[in-house]
C-alpha cells in the first residue's frame, strides 16, 4: 500500500491521468521527494481513494496515473461541533483535533463573549488547509463540512439530532454519565462549545429554550475552550463510532 497520501479535490477514475499543483506538488516533490515510477495515495474528501503512479515532473506540477480507485462508505453518524469563535491559535488546534475525532461538520459562529468575530479570507484558507492536513494524517476519507454561521438568534432554525452544550452549572449532568445511560444508540449529535469566556446568559437561554439543547458537564474542573471541545468530541466520537 502506498505510504504517502495527497489531497486532490476532483473525482477519480481508474486509468485517468491527473496533476498535483501548488502545495500538494511542493509536498510531493520537495518534501517527500517522490521519484518517477513510485506509488502514492490520493484522496478527494468525497470518499474516494486512488493509488497513483508518478509518471512525470516539471517545475510546477506532477503528473500521475490512477492505477486503482476505491470508494468508501460515509460515516454512519452525524457529529457536529458548533464552536463559538475563539482566538485563531486555539481554533486551529480545535479544527485539527475535530477532524481526528470524526467530526462530520464544523460550525463556527461569533459568540457574544468571543474575543473575535471575523476571520480574513487568508485565515479561512489556513483553517481549510488544516482540515485537509488532518484528514490526510488520520486516515479518514470524507472531509468534514465547514460552515461560518451568524450569532445565535433568529437566523438559527430547528436543528435535527441530539443537541448538547458545554455547561458549567453545578446541576448539569455529566456527558459521560448521560451517554452511559442511553438506552438506544443515538447517531446524530450537535455539541455547542462557548468561546474563551464562555456563553453569555442570553445565549444559554437561547440554547435551552429555543433550540432545545441540553446542558452537559464535561469535567469537574472548568476547561479551556480547546480542552472542552476535544473532551466532548472524544466522548461523543467514541460513543457513535462503536
Amino acid at each position: 500500500m502506498p505510504a504517502e497520501r495527497f489531497f486532490l479535490k476532483e473525482p477519480f477514475t481508474k486509468g485517468a491521468k491527473t496533476s498535483l499543483l501548488e502545495q500538494e506538488f511542493h509536498h510531493l516533490h520537495h518534501v517527500m521527494r517522490i521519484k518517477k515510477g513510485e506509488l502514492v495515495e490520493l484522496i478527494n474528501g468525497e470518499g474516494q481513494i486512488a493509488h497513483a503512479e508518478l509518471v512525470s515532473l516539471d517545475k510546477h506540477s506532477a503528473s500521475l496515473l490512477l492505477t486503482e480507485v476505491i470508494t468508501t462508505a460515509p460515516e454512519p453518524f452525524s457529529l457536529i461541533l458548533a464552536q463559538a469563535m475563539p482566538r485563531l491559535a486555539k481554533l486551529e488546534l480545535i479544527v485539527e483535533k475535530a477532524v481526528e475525532l470524526s467530526v462530520t461538520e464544523l460550525w463556527l459562529f461569533p459568540g457574544k463573549m468571543s474575543e473575535r468575530d471575523i476571520f480574513s479570507p487568508s485565515q479561512k484558507k489556513r483553517l481549510e488547509q488544516i482540515l485537509i492536513s488532518a484528514l490526510k494524517q488520520c486516515g479518514r476519507t470524507y472531509l468534514p463540512k465547514f460552515h461560518f454561521l451568524p450569532p445565535l438568534g433568529p437566523a438559527w432554525k430547528k436543528i435535527p439530532g441530539h443537541l448538547l452544550f458545554g455547561d458549567t452549572s453545578p446541576d448539569a449532568p455529566p456527558l459521560f454519565t448521560l451517554l452511559q445511560a442511553q438506552k438506544t444508540q443515538e447517531r446524530e449529535f450537535v455539541i455547542f462549545i462557548g468561546p474563551e469566556k464562555g456563553f453569555h446568559p442570553s445565549e444559554t437561554e437561547f440554547l435551552k429554550n429555543v433550540l432545545g439543547c441540553m446542558g452537559v458537564k464535561l469535567h469537574t474542573n472548568i476547561l479551556r475552550v480547546e480542552t472542552a471541545a476535544i473532551t466532548s468530541l472524544s466522548l461523543l466520537s467514541n460513543y457513535v463510532s462503536f
